[in-house]
C-alpha cells in the first residue's frame, strides 16, 4: 500500500516564497466579508506557513489553530469559521472521528481536509463522513486557495488525480461478518489496525500516527477485542482478507 497514514509530506510552500495572487481575484463575494478560516494540524510548522500563505489574500482571515481533534471540535463550536482545513493524524481523535462528530452539531462549517496521508480509504471515509474538500499536503498554494474559495461558495473540491483514488477507496468494503466487526471500529483503530495489518510493531505504528506507545497498545487491545482475535497474527489474516492490506 502506498502514502501509509502518517506519512508527512513538506509542501513546497513551507520552504518557497509564495506570491500573492489577490490582485486576479473577482468573485461575486469580494467586498462582503471575509471567509474565516481556523487550521487544524499538530505540526507547528505547517500551521505557521499555512497562516502566512492565507493571510497574503485579503479575502481570507486565519481566526485560529488547533493542535489536537478534541480541541479541533471544541473550537468549531466556539468560533464557527467557514472553513476548517483539517489533518487527518492528530493526537486524541483522528480527522474522520473530528468529521462524525461535527456532522452531529449544528454548525455550518465546512471542512477541507489537509492531508499527508495518501490513502483511498482515508479519502473515501473523508468524503463520505462529510469533507467538502480534500488535497494533498504537497498540492499548490494556488489549489489551496481555490479549494477554500469553492467550498466557502458552496461548492466541492476534488483535484481531478484524486477522483480515481475515491472510487477505488469506496469500492474497498468487505462484506458479511467481516464488515460488520470493521463498521464497529472508530477512524483511529482502523488506522492502528491497517498498520497491525502490515505486521508493524507498536513503536513502529506510534512513529506513524505521532502517538505514543502506550496509546497505540490501549488502541491495538480494542480492536482485537471488538474483531474478536486473540493474537497479532490473527490481526494480519484478517486485514490481508478484508482487502485491508496485501498479502
Amino acid at each position: 500500500m502506498t502514502g501509509r497514514p502518517g506519512r508527512y509530506i513538506i509542501p513546497w510552500w513551507l520552504s518557497t516564497k509564495w506570491k500573492s495572487r489577490r490582485e486576479g481575484y473577482n468573485t461575486e463575494t469580494e467586498g462582503q466579508g471575509k471567509v474565516t478560516i481556523l487550521i487544524a494540524d499538530d505540526h507547528g510548522i505547517l500551521r505557521e506557513g499555512l497562516r502566512g500563505l492565507l493571510e497574503e489574500y485579503d479575502d481570507l482571515a486565519v481566526v485560529d489553530e488547533a493542535t489536537t481533534g478534541v480541541e479541533t471540535i471544541d473550537k468549531v463550536k466556539a468560533l464557527k469559521p467557514d472553513i476548517l482545513l483539517l489533518d487527518l493524524i492528530m493526537p486524541q481523535m483522528g480527522g474522520v472521528e473530528v468529521l462524525e462528530a461535527l456532522a452531529g452539531e449544528t454548525v455550518k462549517t465546512k471542512t477541507i481536509v489537509l492531508t499527508g496521508a495518501d490513502d483511498d480509504e482515508l479519502l473515501a471515509r473523508s468524503i463520505q463522513s462529510g469533507a467538502m474538500g480534500y488535497l494533498l499536503k504537497d498540492a499548490a498554494a494556488s489549489q489551496l486557495v481555490d479549494a477554500i474559495r469553492t467550498v466557502a461558495q458552496g461548492g466541492c473540491w476534488l483535484p481531478p488525480g484524486l477522483t480515481e483514488k475515491l472510487f477505488r477507496g469506496m469500492a474497498k468494503k468487505p462484506a458479511g461478518e467481516d464488515s460488520a466487526k470493521l463498521s464497529l471500529l472508530t477512524a483511529r483503530e482502523v488506522e492502528v489496525f491497517k498498520l497491525l495489518g502490515e505486521a508493524m510493531s507498536n513503536l513502529a505504528i506510534a512513529d506513524q500516527l505521532f502517538i505514543s506507545e502506550h496509546t497505540v497498545k490501549v488502541h491495538v487491545s480494542r480492536v482485537l477485542e471488538k474483531l474478536g482475535l486473540s493474537t497479532r497474527a490473527e490481526a494480519v489474516k484478517f486485514a490481508i482478507r478484508a482487502g485491508l492490506v496485501q498479502a
